[in-house]
């Protein structure tokens, strides 16, 4: 039985590169698959990433720019930051190519927007003007900085195996998880920080950065390639 492959998709950042944060390379491995780096964004084929993607056994949506507000039926200008609407179009693509084939998708930061944003549902664009407080901590990306609370029984609440307080680096959020997704964690202040349907999660926070000061955020991972 050969190795499982994890799809890793990733955008442009900064501008000129393509790049990736090493602890999502480091998780999949840990978890037993092997990851496949998928540029996404403005010269990229979609055919050819599709088909790329479809040779692994799952997609991992990674962090990075903004979702196009666009995407979901909102007007720009309501506070989002550098977006790439070509990344927006491929990995829209991505979801439903893997979901109809049956392979597990697993949103991280933005990954759970761009989730929700492909399967009908909406975001808060930039949630210090809509008053929410407290999320965008980059400068503590490696510790846990607020708790959450998951649904019992849920996949978000076996992905966080037992932990109950999450690093937060991100500005934007899920308002609506649309008719195919549901909410199953949620911070103090109310803001959605997973949803999730068959075979597919996303999740607010970053385990791919947590994962050395505790093991336990592997979880998300090895939900992935099905341990």
């Amino acid at each position: 039985m050969r190795e499982q492959l994890v799809a890793l998709m990733v955008g442009r950042s900064p501008e000129r590169r393509y790049s990736v944060h090493r602890g999502y390379v480091e998780a999949i491995a840990a978890a037993g698959a092997q990851p496949v780096v998928v540029p996404a964004g403005p010269g990229i084929d979609l055919e050819r990433t599709l088909k790329l993607t479809l040779m692994c056994d799952a997609v991992l949506l990674s962090g990075g720019n903004d979702v196009d507000p666009r995407l979901y039926g909102a007007e720009r200008g309501g506070g989002e930051k550098d977006t790439d609407p070509e990344r927006d179009q491929i990995e829209v693509a991505t979801v439903a190519a893997a979901m109809e084939s049956g392979r597990r998708v697993l949103g991280i930061c933005r990954g759970i927007q761009l989730l929700a944003a492909a399967l009908g549902g909406s975001l808060v664009p930039d949630l210090p003007s809509a008053g929410y407080v407290g999320h965008e901590e980059e400068e503590r990306e490696g510790e846990p900085v607020h708790p959450i609370t998951a649904e019992y029984g849920s996949a978000a609440a076996k992905v966080l195996a037992g932990t109950a307080v999450v690093n937060s680096i991100h500005h934007q959020a899920v308002a609506d998880p649309g008719p195919v997704l549901r909410a199953t964690a949620w911070s103090p202040d109310g803001l959605i920080e997973a949803v999730e349907t068959d075979g597919a999660l996303g999740i607010q926070w970053h385990p791919e950065r947590l994962i050395e000061s505790d093991p336990r955020h592997l979880a998300p991972f090895r939900w992935l390639v099905g341990q």
